[in-house]
């Protein structure tokens, strides 16, 4: 399927994953629409679609009504919206269930009433604390906090509604991403982009003790190239798929190659707090050969190269983001 002429929503589209999904699109030859809430503390910004012809519904997924009205018409829905923090969604999980599963459901709804196609924005935190290394899709599912339960039932809410109501579903379990159009404000929502702009400012960058934990990154493009071949091919529908780099690499190596990329910042260990200690899941390493073998994926921009666009992007633009 090629995308010129295909009606597509992204929910969230104002967001860091959807704001850089709604341009390649566009840049296809979609007619796109985006639904997102601009919610304070979320991603949300209308900079990050500056002169891109997309439809914008500023609306909560939690609103059967808007929800409804922006489906209507699509040929495809990418359904990133949502709320992602790990800590939040223990000190709120009430809010965590009402926008992770009950929002997930009324976007549901309004898919199995249109009839459209569906691609759903997971996460690699429904695996939680992992039995084995690298982790493949056939793992069992052990979240260490509300956001992974929440998105695992949502997973499988679209899974089944999708085989119940006869629409196609594929669903991405994404890695930690970075890149241009994150959110810039917080480290709620993404730790590697605030460490950036940490080391943009040169103020410490603090890392718990002893920083070991392997971890697993993307940059944007690679993940916005997987969106794309999840809508568009046979292949993706009643699956779900890995998204990782295919290596790991040390949290304290990590920020010191943040540092190196910004030319400014520094390391400082801290012993762990409580409330992160907890949630933690210790080494992550996604096996993508699955998506690889279905889809033909797999990343093409190295860490040292998506840090250097990363921190060139917030040079150019960080009024738009620091505030």
């Amino acid at each position: 399927m090629t995308w010129t002429g295909k009606r597509v929503l992204v929910t969230g589209g104002l967001g860091f994953l959807g704001s850089n999904l709604t341009r390649a699109l566009v840049a296809e030859g979609a007619t796109v629409r985006v639904l997102d809430a601009l919610l304070d503390l979320y991603g949300g910004n209308r900079f990050n679609l500056e002169g891109v012809d997309a439809q914008v519904f500023v609306g909560d997924i939690r609103d059967a009504d808007v929800v409804s009205r922006a489906v209507e018409g699509v040929d495809v829905v990418f359904h990133i919206a949502a709320q992602t923090s790990h800590v939040d969604s223990m000190s709120d999980p009430y809010t965590d269930l009402d926008m992770n599963c009950r929002g997930n459901l009324i976007v549901l709804d309004a898919v199995r009433r249109q009839g459209a196609r569906l691609v759903y924005a997971g996460t690699r935190g429904q695996y939680g604390r992992l039995a084995y290394v690298p982790v493949d899709e056939k793992h069992p599912s052990n979240p260490t906090d509300i956001y992974g339960i929440h998105k695992q039932a949502a997973e499988q809410q679209c899974f089944l509604w999708g085989r119940v109501h006869g629409f196609p579903v594929t669903s991405l379990r994404i890695n930690n991403t970075y890149g241009p159009r994150h959110q810039m404000k917080h480290g709620k929502y993404g730790i590697l982009n605030w460490f950036i702009r940490l080391a943009m400012e040169n103020r410490p960058i603090t890392v718990y003790e002893p920083g070991q934990q392997l971890r697993d990154y993307n940059y944007i493009d690679d993940v916005t190239e997987a969106f794309l071949l999840a809508g568009s091919r046979n292949e993706a529908v009643g699956e779900a798929f890995n998204l990782g780099s295919g290596s790991s690499i040390r949290f304290v190596d990590l920020v010191d190659e943040i540092v190196k990329a910004a030319g400014t910042g520094k390391r400082v260990m801290i012993p762990w707090p409580k409330d992160r200690e907890v949630i933690e899941v210790g080494d992550y390493l996604a096996d993508i050969s699955k998506i690889e073998q279905f889809l033909g994926w797999r990343p093409r921009v190295g860490l040292e190269d998506g840090l250097a666009r990363t921190v060139a992007f917030y040079q150019a633009h960080q009024e738009e983001y620091w505030s």
